[in-house]
């Protein structure tokens, strides 16, 4: 059952807007075209994953598409959170092309696409760090201790996952997989953690907790891109 479900981000809409509130040429313009790119990209492979989990069947089941919460003095972003009564799932996704090398021993990331090379935020750190921010969030919310479990989820198909030497049997890095393999690394959990570890009325605890303390991501498009509100085109477009 999907508790939130994910829609266009915000950021996405005022990008969009803002192109056409810009004069033609202005200096600014290419900047917001390759954000709002990349936005898309990124909100396009949510949604392939999201359609691998619509498959997940029965009642146990509670799914949190974009949620974001506070942790004093910052907030934590988690794509997509499945809660169970036997653990807490966090996925985080990613949307690349090409090829994903990846080099476990030093936690080195590197995307190669059409003769270029790149390095990127080593995604399974960046997990860890979410899964050791909600387990904080959830204690702080007298929460009993539960096991949370943590996946990369790549969501282009034909992307490649290549490893400068081969994980170890536990490495963490093993749990890059590819959206397709998402419900198989679901069900290899429900049989890895199969005792209750949470009651009903605490279920329905952290079900309201997440929905009443999300809050969407602010925005300043004019600070964001050194803009002022004299360069915005006003009046009723056509």
């Amino acid at each position: 059952m999907i508790l939130k479900e994910r829609t266009i981000p915000l950021k996405i809409l005022e990008n969009e807007a803002l192109l056409t509130r810009l004069a033609p040429f202005h200096e600014t313009k290419p900047v917001i075209e390759l954000d709002l790119k990349k936005r898309k990209a990124g909100y396009n492979g949510e949604k392939a994953v999201d359609y691998h989990l619509s498959f997940l069947t029965g009642k146990n089941y509670w799914l949190f598409f974009d949620i974001r919460l506070p942790l004093d003095p910052h907030y934590f972003q988690i794509d997509t959170l499945l809660l169970t009564p036997y653990y807490i799932l966090a996925i985080e996704v990613k949307n690349v092309s090409g090829i994903v090398r990846i080099d476990p021993q030093i936690k080195q990331c590197t995307r190669i696409y059409k003769d270029t090379q790149e390095g990127f935020i080593d995604p399974i750190s960046q997990v860890r760090r979410q899964k050791h921010f909600l387990q904080k969030w959830l204690s702080l919310h007298k929460i009993p201790l539960l096991p949370i479990e943590y996946l990369v989820v790549i969501s282009n198909p034909s992307t490649t996952i290549e490893y400068t030497s081969r994980p170890e049997a536990q490495s963490p890095y093993l749990n890059i997989i590819h959206s397709q393999n998402v419900i198989d690394r679901i069900i290899q959990l429900n049989h890895l953690y199969k005792t209750n570890t949470l009651t009903d009325k605490t279920l329905k605890k952290i079900k309201k907790l997440i929905l009443t303390h999300h809050e969407d991501a602010p925005s300043n498009y004019l600070q964001t891109y050194n803009l002022t509100k004299e360069e915005i085109l006003p009046g009723v477009q056509c």
